[in-house]
């Protein structure tokens, strides 16, 4: 077992926390949330002893934490803020997500870049604080009394941000040094760290062609979701400029969005653009997908093997974001793209650091991490297909 050191603010102290390692898995605060059965911001304010949760719930928490070994080791004093004070002070970080249920931020790929977030900030020497407000409706209680020198936003990735006129929230989450982690809506300003979605649609693209697909189909059960469209957009470009016919199976688009955004697809929309795909003459249908999260492709090999197509064999199937833990039991093994979720995760911080280090400077910049291929058995060489 290997142990980890992590720090966590509770009213201008620090505690510092061991994480437990069996075999190369850290537990983090997201495996406590799961042990516990309790949000992520839940956790983050029992172990930061922020009021308004219960007796029952805040021992399940600590019982849970101390069932993973993530527990308190010893308290030290430092500034109530970490960016008013000497530039060597420790600089304390909030990660607020919003706008999604809470069960979207622990997602594998998610989860990897809060847990790189929370590394990076105690190897830096500061602290970090979580709050996640489902509505975006509650102003993080950290904000108050510079507890924190930035933040890390993680938002939803459909629809429209509120006007900032009419939205308090928003309007204090702006009023610090901030970077967008892994989304950013249209018309949302500020810096944000993310994978290289051109890129990503490139690999895809590049390597169904390789694999001797010349129809592939590009499946989209969350239209109008900013990742997955910039994702689509570069995948449909790089395929027709190799030659290959593209085909778009995609669900209606959304009315208006309503938060919380909900964390998953339904699985009959998945099933639906498969039956579509299905109605099309053998000869005419498209021997490939690109899915956009590995989420989607489950349900996808799902819908295929349940109307007697198998995947992998009777049609390929390349997904994104490399989420190891939950596609290790697709068979055949999912050929994806990983996005570096740990990378971004880390770059962000990295990135809010400088931005608060350089508060006049107006420009916002992107952070684009490079995405590489994993290549497994779910994409046949196009001989092989039937």
């Amino acid at each position: 077992m290997k142990l980890f050191l992590s720090s966590l603010v509770c009213h201008g102290d620090t505690y510092f926390a061991f994480h437990s390692t069996t075999m190369n898995k850290q537990s983090t605060i997201s495996d406590v949330a799961k042990k516990a059965g309790v949000a992520l911001g839940t956790v983050s304010r029992v172990l930061n002893d922020i009021p308004g949760v219960n007796d029952g719930i805040r021992e399940k928490v600590l019982d849970a934490a101390r069932a993973l070994n993530y527990t308190r080791l010893r308290r030290r004093k430092v500034a109530r803020t970490g960016g008013g004070g000497r530039e060597d002070e420790p600089k304390n970080v909030g990660v607020v997500c919003f706008g999604m249920e809470d069960s979207l931020v622990q997602l594998p790929v998610v989860s990897a870049a809060l847990q790189s977030i929370e590394s990076t900030v105690a190897g830096l020497g500061g602290s970090l604080l979580l709050s996640i407000s489902p509505k975006g409706d509650r102003v993080p209680a950290f904000l108050s009394g510079g507890r924190v020198a930035g933040l890390i936003l993680k938002g939803p990735n459909q629809g429209e941000l509120p006007s900032l006129s009419d939205n308090r929230f928003l309007q204090q989450l702006y009023r610090l040094p901030y970077v967008w982690l892994m989304g950013r809506l249209p018309g949302a300003p500020g810096d944000h760290c993310n994978f290289d979605t051109e890129d990503a649609g490139r690999i895809a693209a590049a390597h169904l062609y390789e694999k001797g697909h010349r129809h592939v189909a590009f499946l989209n059960p969350k239209p109008g979701q900013s990742q997955f469209e910039r994702v689509k957009h570069s995948f449909i470009e790089h395929a027709r400029w190799l030659g290959c016919e593209v085909d778009l199976f995609e669900s209606p688009p959304p009315g208006w969005r309503v938060w919380p955004l909900p964390a998953i697809t339904s699985p009959e929309n998945v099933g639906e653009l498969v039956a579509r795909w299905l109605s099309r003459p053998v000869k005419k249908r498209a021997t490939s997908f690109f899915v956009p999260a590995d989420r989607t492709s489950i349900q996808l090999y799902a819908a295929l093997e349940a109307r007697g197509v198998r995947p992998g064999r009777d049609v390929g199937i390349i997904s994104c974001n490399n989420e190891q833990s939950i596609i290790a039991g697709l068979s055949p093994a999912l050929t994806t793209i990983d996005v570096r979720a740990a990378a971004i995760g880390e770059r962000a911080v990295h990135q809010l650091f400088w931005r608060i280090a350089h508060p006049e400077d107006r420009s916002s910049s992107q952070v684009m991490i490079q995405p590489g291929l994993v290549e497994r058995d779910s994409v046949p060489e196009r001989k092989d297909l039937g």
